[in-house]
């Protein structure tokens, strides 16, 4: 019995077949108003575009780079212009290092706090480190109170973390 489908092993032929370039371009699409090429298929959770390229998972920014300027030697960041995570138009995109990158982002008032209070995996505020620097007793005491390892009492009494933080005490 003859199927008007091709078989599995023919599709599986065509999608290796079409080059990397192609496959980007049926993924995008034109944003007039500001000239972003935007990526519609998958994205990571930052909202960055990712597609299976060489056998493993790439962003579709750095893919859309390389292939206008050709590929990218070390570790270079591909930063982007618009500030639009999932653009892959190569006149948005730019080669910086890992620094430039989090200068642009601050520079752009799109990054949140790095140090302190404000840091994602921050257990502490600033008052209850000035705290814990002026506390008295073993360092194991001290963490029980605040809910905290003793070796980060230790560390920030070392002023190996929270080194940023004045040496006041605001209690």
């Amino acid at each position: 019995m003859s199927s008007t489908y091709p078989s599995q092993s023919a599709l599986a032929l065509t999608r290796t077949r079409a080059s990397i370039g192609d496959r980007l371009e049926r993924n995008l699409i034109p944003e007039p108003n500001s000239g972003c090429f935007l990526w519609l298929g998958p994205v990571d959770r930052n909202g960055y575009g990712i597609m299976w390229a060489n056998g493993r998972s790439r962003s579709t920014h750095r893919i859309a780079y390389e292939l206008r300027h050709g590929p990218i030697q070390g570790f270079w960041c591909v930063c982007h212009s618009c500030d639009v995570p999932c653009c892959c138009n190569p006149d948005h995109l730019f080669l910086g290092t890992y620094d430039d990158n989090n200068q642009d982002r601050v520079k752009k008032g799109r990054g949140g706090a790095t140090r302190g209070s404000g840091h994602y995996a921050a257990k502490l505020t600033e008052h209850q480190v000035r705290e814990i620097r002026a506390a008295k007793g073993s360092q194991q005491s001290i963490a029980d109170r605040y809910g905290v390892y003793q070796t980060l009492v230790s560390k920030i009494k070392r002023r190996v973390t929270w080194k940023h933080l004045e040496d006041f005490v605001d209690v």
